[in-house]
């Protein structure tokens, strides 16, 4: 079960730049550096959805085969709700 701890801790840091992503685009960027900004973009607005997506799937397939996990479930919670919003974000408002 490392692997999937693994890539749900990735998809949480993909997620909190996805929010700073959404506060920069809202506001002005921020961020001095362009290469960080640039680093920052790529992942919140490329990796996080596509990380998130496979973090929730092999989470959501974990829980059916009934394995035990050492999961917390903040974590899960936090990045299935943000997967939901990504949805939104992606698919509804443009």
């Amino acid at each position: 079960m490392r692997p999937l701890l693994f890539a749900t801790r990735m998809a949480f840091i993909c997620n909190m730049l996805f929010i700073l992503c959404l506060i920069i685009q809202r506001t002005y960027d921020f961020i001095p550096n362009k290469d960080l900004s640039s680093m920052v973009v790529l992942l919140g607005w490329m990796v996080a959805p596509i990380q998130n997506l496979i973090a929730n799937i092999w989470y959501g397939l974990v829980l059916v085969s009934k394995s035990t996990i050492r999961l917390p479930k903040w974590i899960a919670v936090f990045n299935l709700s943000l997967l939901i919003i990504q949805m939104f974000v992606y698919l509804i408002l443009p």
